[in-house]
């Protein structure tokens, strides 16, 4: 394992900006054959938050309770979607 911080730039024409990558992260794209990261964490941030869907959201009742709540699917959406109450006590 390679003890150096490799420095990339950003490639978001916005940004520009220097970051590292440390050794551990470098060894792991590695093994998992990725290519080293375009751009920098901040902006990887960002692009991860513009893709949720918080925006947005739609009463409708728990998939086990059936106590409305409220959620960022639609009830028309494919997913079970439980309360917390319900989700804590199905994965404790």
């Amino acid at each position: 394992m390679t003890t150096e911080k490799t420095i990339l730039k950003c490639k978001n024409p916005h940004c520009e900006k220097d970051f590292h990558v440390i050794p551990q992260e470098a060894d792991l794209y590695k093994r998992k054959n990725l290519p080293s990261p375009d751009f920098c964490p901040e902006c990887r941030h960002r692009q991860r938050m513009a893709l949720r869907n918080e925006r947005k959201l739609y009463g409708r009742p728990c998939g086990k309770c059936q106590k409305q709540m409220l959620s960022t699917y639609p009830e028309t959406a494919p997913y079970t979607v439980y309360c917390q109450e319900c989700f804590w006590a199905n994965i404790g």
